[in-house]
């Protein structure tokens, strides 16, 4: 993580400008209504460019001289009908884009910038997301983040603390958010605040771990626990809480050493669930992954529809952050892909598809019984097509860069 950041300062990105790299890039029309492939790529240089592409599963991506340069280390999520790209650590700055009728550009839909550093977003309805923040360090409170979509503008803040350890020096950082009803959950793993207990250590990750709360009042309600698995998510994730077409709400811990669990948990990797309506994990449901896999765990998983997840598993598990790194080096991949059913509790490896590097976040987008991701390592990146029915996977576009970051498909807009 700490080269990484070094890496990150020595971009040197501008903080408050966006560039288009080529305006006329995209100068066919996209009829409202239609949809448009848009990616997250990390170039080459290090720079996050956002782009638009007609297809995904052919010929190659590239970032030079085509979409808009991110003014920062970005990470990207979807609200709705828009792209979000959010800054990273102390860039706090969010754009929304949507994409327009017109030439089928990406628009700029307004920009704010947030007092902490958001580590967990989800999209509410058509006007509102939200997004938790957090500073790296201390005891400071967390907040809670409504933002309307419409204008791009926080609608409010509420302060929370989350769970506070003074004790022991332990505090809340969190993985997660999930808006189902009148409920927002907020999955969390304790660390050190850096005085007494080093930031980023994971001393108390035996347990699963939400904060339960009211919406859209943002009143806590109450802290919930699972003894069978381990904290949940992990750093910079958006998928650490998902839901399925019932509103029930899974989760999956990592249990990883390589996703950044140290001291690493013996509790054994898997998938744990809220139903809709409840506020406490079901008693009756742990779907272990790790003993049914044969000893493998989840770095993160992404909701396939009826009842399955797309995991990128962690294969060997010896290296502190290691699966943070898209491009490792040579002989050293140690994640794959495997089709998990929530429902059978079976797992399904993912066939013809190489190992791979991990990431922040994994770059993953369903469609029409398929499921798009990004695959890249020493030799490069490329998007794979997965076949959810067959779990297998055929190699579609070249990646001109490191490697994709996020991959969405938005519908342009009427004029």
């Amino acid at each position: 993580m700490k080269k990484h950041f070094l890496q990150l300062i020595f971009i040197g990105v501008s903080l408050f400008s966006f560039i288009s790299c080529d305006e006329s890039s995209n100068d066919t029309t996209t009829p409202a209504g239609e949809q448009k492939f848009v990616l997250g790529i990390e170039a080459e240089g290090g720079q996050d460019v956002l782009l638009t592409a007609d297809t995904i599963n052919q010929g190659e991506i590239s970032p030079i001289g085509n979409g808009l340069e991110q003014p920062a280390w970005m990470s990207f999520f979807k609200a709705g009908n828009m792209v979000i790209a959010a800054g990273y650590t102390s860039d706090n700055i969010f754009t929304g884009y949507s994409l327009s009728g017109e030439g089928g550009q990406l628009v700029n839909q307004g920009q704010l910038i947030t007092d902490q550093g958001v580590y967990a977003t989800t999209n509410v309805n058509d006007n509102y997301f939200v997004a938790i923040g957090s500073p790296r360090e201390g005891f400071e409170e967390r907040t809670i983040y409504l933002i309307d979509k419409n204008d791009m503008s926080i609608e409010s803040r509420a302060k929370t603390r989350i769970d506070e350890r003074r004790e022991e020096d332990l505090v809340a950082f969190p993985t997660g958010v999930s808006v189902v009803g009148d409920k927002l959950f907020i999955s969390y793993f304790l660390t050190g605040t850096g005085a007494t207990v080093p930031a980023f250590a994971t001393p108390k990750a035996e347990t699963a771990k939400i904060a339960v709360y009211n919406y859209p009042s943002m009143e806590f309600v109450k802290l919930i626990e699972d003894t069978r698995s381990s904290e949940i998510g992990r750093y910079t994730t958006d998928y650490s809480m998902q839901e399925d077409e019932s509103g029930t709400i899974y989760s999956f811990s990592t249990s990883s050493l390589a996703s950044g669990f140290l001291p690493t948990p013996t509790t054994p990797s898997g998938f744990l669930r809220i139903k809709n309506g409840e506020t406490d994990f079901d008693p009756d449901y742990f779907f272990n992954f790790q003993e049914k896999s044969g000893g493998y765990k989840i770095n993160t998983a992404v909701y396939l529809g009826d009842g399955k997840m797309l995991v990128r598993a962690v294969m060997s598990d010896q290296v502190h952050w290691s699966a943070y790194s898209p491009n490792i080096d040579e002989g050293l991949e140690h994640l794959s892909f495997m089709i998990a059913d929530l429902n059978d509790q079976t797992i399904t490896p993912v066939a013809n598809i190489p190992m791979t590097g991990g990431g922040w976040e994994m770059a993953a987008l369903v469609k029409e019984g398929k499921v798009y991701v990004n695959v890249s390592n020493s030799t490069g990146a490329n998007i794979y097509e997965i076949d959810i029915a067959t779990s297998s996977a055929s190699k579609g576009a070249s990646i001109v860069g490191h490697y994709t970051k996020a991959i969405f498909e938005l519908q342009a807009a009427a004029e």
